[in-house]
């Protein structure tokens, strides 16, 4: 019935909820008093101060919304016992781990649409939630929770032609994050569903809300008028330095446990010939997804901390173990399991 339709999708919500929750809640827990650099602007941010470096200062929609739940909290908690000050690293797991479930459920629904079962697309889902890389942006005062929602919910837009998903999430994504620009190349090359004056029309409503929201914020708190040129440079510089990373040893490492053991899941795909192959790769879209990958990849290099980056390819990691699962010989068996088809166990 399509009334029940929103009770199961809640379900999944909740499960990618408690996926997310105890690690997250746990390095919140054990997180060490000398918060991060970019910790340090969110949570300044968080408090109303805006005197922060101006490659944080504009990404407003997070810090704002913590600020609000923290002072929230605060004023909940002075009628049971005075404390210090409000909990703003509470407030940036609670607002984290709401929309980064809300990025889990998308990816339910992406993997879904692509042709895959219940089982493994909740599996699928599961290799984003339980990812360091994931644990790591809701337990700590980040911002990267809305972005990899807006990324997550505009690959939906774009695999089932949903055209207000599409305009809604290009109008506030670069809001959330300027390099969510990044990705506007792909709704112009996959967005044709949407007629392209409505494309380019969001577009520019978007970057009108981006100038709009930077006048606000320098009204504010003007910035020094170097730190602009001074943060383009950066970011500039960062590209050979993040290439010469990413192709050492080390990189590789530290990039490949961002999904961890998933990973043997997505090689696993390339096993077996074109024949096992074929079983499950065209329905992925490769085309948006080669593209999603190399935006991802722009990401990384232009980043100050590149595993963080590679959250940001969700959409085609979670989609591509869901389709593994479900269609490749190899895990035939597992298949078996989830439909319930599998023999029972005999008791010794």
């Amino acid at each position: 019935m399509a009334s029940a339709r929103p009770r199961p999708l809640f379900l999944v919500y909740l499960l990618a909820l408690a996926l997310l929750w105890s690690n997250a809640y746990l390095l919140l827990a054990n997180h060490p008093d000398n918060y991060i650099g970019d910790e340090h602007s969110y949570l300044r941010m968080a408090e109303g101060n805006f005197d922060v470096p101006v490659t944080h200062r504009y990404r407003v929609v997070v810090p704002l919304l913590a600020g609000g739940v923290a002072r929230g909290l605060y004023g909940i908690t002075q009628f049971i016992s005075a404390s210090g000050r409000p909990p703003f690293g509470v407030s940036f797991f609670l607002i984290n781990g709401l929309l980064l479930a809300g990025a889990g459920l998308y990816l339910f629904r992406t993997a879904r649409a692509h042709g895959a079962a219940v089982g493994p697309a909740l599996i699928g889902m599961g290799a984003v939630m339980t990812s360091g890389a994931a644990t790591y942006v809701t337990g700590l005062a980040l911002v990267d929770s809305a972005v990899v929602l807006a990324v997550v919910v505009l690959y939906y837009a774009l695999t089932v032609r949903s055209q207000p998903l599409l305009l809604a999430v290009v109008l506030l994504g670069p809001l959330l994050k300027e390099s969510f620009a990044l990705f506007l190349p792909l709704v112009l090359l996959f967005g044709g569903f949407v007629p392209l004056w409505q494309r380019l029309l969001v577009v520019l409503g978007a970057a009108g809300l981006v100038l709009g929201v930077h006048a606000l914020v320098d009204a504010y708190a003007p910035p020094p008028a170097v730190d602009s040129l001074i943060n383009a440079l950066d970011h500039t510089q960062n590209i050979v330095s993040n290439l010469r990373w990413l192709l050492a040893p080390r990189g590789l490492f530290i990039c490949s446990g961002v999904y961890g053991l998933f990973n043997l899941v997505l090689l696993a795909g390339l096993w077996g010939g074109r024949t096992a192959i074929r079983q499950w790769l065209p329905r992925l879209a490769w085309k948006l997804a080669a593209g999603w990958l190399a935006v991802v990849l722009a990401h990384m290099l232009l980043s100050g901390e590149m595993s963080r980056m590679l959250l940001l390819a969700a959409p085609v990691v979670s989609t591509a173990v869901a389709l593994i699962l479900d269609r490749h010989p190899l895990f035939g068996g597992l298949r078996e399991l989830l439909a319930g088809t599998a023999a029972p166990e005999k008791q010794a």
